[in-house]
């Protein structure tokens, strides 16, 4: 069978084609639409790119749409449904991408609170003793919306004894985050939260209510001692509202993962702010992750070809 990465960045190490000998796996040309590249296509790779009923139709082989993570955006879920078409997904219980994402966060967390960018400068100057850290314990962690990374993130931020707190669209459910989150705010009182966080991290899915939605009203909220994490999506962030806070001390730094144009990324205007770290879209790139997702999306194709259904359909009514 065929196998076509229908969006960027899946699989990069090819471990799913080193488990599927003897299919080809492909990656799309994506600076061609991808209709035109799917006909002899049996199995969509999906992350981010949409799959409309076009790219449906252009596709006759078609056996399974594969979203390679957790959540399904962009697909044209009912006319799927029509053609007879499977649309699947790889929970993070089964690749522990919640943890892995999690972590990362932490991680750019730790590195604000350390300097680590001050620090590797005085390093290299020989400068010992310098710079002053943060202590995390008894600072406050707000989440920006939760979900399965927000809630891991809460629970490694009270192990070192924060106190969590949250901003959710309906805050009576906090994504198993309960045990770790001292109070959870609606959000249309977000700025209240932000108002006493000393460090803000994103979780926010990207759509149309979203995109934009962190601007230069969110950061003014924040306190000027206070830093910003994003490992969700760059696009829910106004760039020039973030570069300008920073440039200006608006607030005190912020660590990101994920960028606006990663097809044109240019580093340089993020290398000249010594309150940035950034690192580059590997929040979700363990080892581990990586070969779980490669194991389920290889075990959905064998059952494809073997007549099965799929493991881990997505239901009519499922969220994205």
């Amino acid at each position: 069978m065929k196998i076509l990465k229908a969006a960027p960045g899946l699989d990069p190490y090819r471990y799913l084609a080193a488990r599927l000998p003897q299919d080809t796996v492909a990656e799309a040309d994506f600076s061609r639409p991808l209709a035109e590249q799917v006909a002899d296509a049996d199995v969509l790779l999906l992350r981010d790119l949409p799959i409309t009923r076009e790219v449906i139709d252009a596709a006759p082989r078609l056996k399974l749409l594969q979203r390679y993570g957790q959540h399904v955006v962009g697909v044209d879920r009912a006319y799927a449904r029509l053609k007879g078409i499977p649309l699947a997904r790889i929970p993070s219980a089964v690749s522990k991408s919640d943890i892995v994402v999690a972590e990362h966060a932490f991680y750019l967390l730790m590195a604000l609170a350390k300097r680590q960018r001050e620090a590797q400068q005085a390093l290299r100057a020989a400068r010992l003793g310098f710079p002053e850290t943060e202590l995390l314990a008894g600072k406050t962690l707000a989440l920006v919306g939760v979900g399965g990374t927000g809630a891991q993130l809460a629970r490694m931020a009270q192990a070192f004894g924060m106190r969590v707190v949250a901003s959710k669209r309906n805050p009576a459910s906090l994504d198993g985050a309960e045990p770790y989150v001292a109070r959870a705010w609606p959000a249309a009182r977000m700025p209240d939260m932000l108002a006493q966080a000393d460090y803000v991290s994103l979780h926010l899915p990207l759509n149309d209510r979203t995109r934009g939605l962190i601007d230069a009203r969110f950061f003014a909220a924040m306190r000027p001692s206070s830093f910003f994490i994003n490992i969700a999506r760059g696009e829910i962030v106004d760039k020039q509202a973030l570069m300008r806070a920073l440039r200006e001390r608006r607030i005190a730094g912020a660590g990101i993962d994920v960028f606006w144009d990663e097809k044109h990324f240019d580093p340089l205007e993020f290398e000249s702010l010594d309150n940035l770290v950034c690192t580059p879209h590997i929040a979700g790139a363990s080892v581990d992750c990586l070969h779980a997702l490669a194991a389920a999306a290889a075990e959905n194709v064998n059952r494809v070809r073997a007549g099965l259904p799929p493991l881990y359909l997505v239901e009519e009514n499922d969220d994205d």
